[in-house]
This record gives C-alpha cells, structure tokens and sequence, in this order.
C-alpha cells in the first residue's frame, strides 16, 4: 500500500513538474481573422505550441490565450512578433506565427499579456529589417505586403498606412545614402500611390481629410529623403 502511495506522489510530482515547465500566456489582437481554439503555435515553421482559448474582452479586443510546449518555452520573447497568418500545414484553419527578428531579448514570462500585430505590420517590419541588412529587398514580399493591404477596410488601411508612415519616419534618418534610394524609388512610390487610390475613393463620400495625417506623414518622409 504504501508503495502504490508513493508512486502516486511520484507520478503527481512528474505531471505537475511538465505543467510547471510548459509556457502559457495570452496575446492581444484586434482581430483574429478566423483563428480557432487548438490552432497551431508556430516559432518561424516549427510547431511550438496551440491555442488554449480565446477570449473577447470588454475593450473590444480579442485575448488568445497559448500554451507553448516545455522543449520550447525559452524561444517566444517580448522582442518576438507575434501575428495571425494561414497555417502552412493546413489551408482550411489559421496559426499564430512567433518570429524573431531581433537577436537576444527576454524571454517571455509566465502567464504574461503581449501585443500581436496584424500580418501587414509583421511582415513590414521583416522588410524593414532585411532593407537594413541587405538593400536587395526582395519584390515577392514587397507585393504581398501590398496585397494583404488591399483585403482591409479603408479606415484601416488609412490606419496601416499611417502606422508604417510612422515606423519609416522614426528609422529614416538612420539609413544609409544607398538605403535611402531604396526607399525613395521602391517603397515611398507605392505608398504614394496607394494614398491617390485611397482618396480617390473617400472623396466619392466627402471623406478626403481622414487621409490628412498620412498625407503630412508621407511628405514628412519625402521631405527628409529629399534634403
């Protein structure tokens, strides 16, 4: 009898040491674009983890609660981004992607509450950082980025557009002559252009100056470029 009690112990001892070592935490969205409870965790194409549950909270947002297994609970990090895109094993149901673009950074804590982004934002700062790394920035992801803009909203494709315009005007004195070309004869014309096309449609509804703040970013950035 006392044999049996002890590898109970043993056994709760074991299970509760897994639990302890797996990492739970919940990620805050504003939308979730069709993400289900027991989708995939992916860390850049490794399965990590799944989805626990998803909450809808009284602000308006969305909280997704994940578990990321114990072999891999040092990998998420606060500097990690975090985003809903297609699961690459499964075209039918969504993932959340975890992709380390900075080295180092801390790990994620217990039970901690981190922003995600939308696809559009991640996959922005992925170019960003391989513009800085490499000014050969590949024209596949530069049209893909685009194209996800296009299947939003028009209020949020004004806020996308105003968000990237921001991130642009924060880095852009940090580039180099040659980087800044890049940005100059690649990027900025098709922002541009998205811009024309976006108030060529509000003004059909008298809804021109909702674009004000993301004209007077875009010729902000211009203007540092220009100088």
């Amino acid at each position: 009898m006392l044999n049996k009690i002890s590898m109970l112990a043993l056994i709760f001892i074991v299970i509760t040491g897994m639990k302890a070592t797996s990492l739970d935490f919940s990620i805050r969205f504003d939308t979730i674009d069709g993400l289900r409870k027991n989708d995939t965790v992916y860390y850049d194409t490794t399965r990590v983890g799944k989805v626990k549950d998803i909450e809808y909270t009284d602000t308006g947002e969305f909280r997704v609660y994940v578990v990321v297994e114990n072999q891999y609970a040092s990998l998420p990090k606060y500097s990690s981004t975090y985003f809903i895109d297609t699961d690459p094993e499964n075209y039918q149901r969504k993932a959340i992607q975890i992709v380390q673009l900075h080295d180092g950074g801390q790990k994620i804590k217990q039970n901690a509450l981190i922003d995600g982004q939308s696809k559009y934002a991640a996959i922005y700062d992925q170019i960003t950082q391989k513009f800085r790394k490499n000014l050969q920035v590949m024209e596949s992801e530069i049209t893909e980025l685009f194209s996800d803009l296009q299947s939003l909203s028009e209020d949020e494709q004004i806020k996308q557009l105003e968000n990237q315009l921001e991130k642009i005007l924060r880095d852009v004195k940090k580039l180099s002559s040659q980087m800044r070309h890049k940005l100059e004869t690649e990027i900025l014309p098709r922002i541009q252009q998205q811009l024309k096309d976006l108030k060529s449609r509000l003004k059909k509804n008298g809804r021109e100056e909702k674009l004000n703040d993301a004209e007077k970013k875009y010729d902000r950035v211009s203007e540092i470029i220009n100088v």
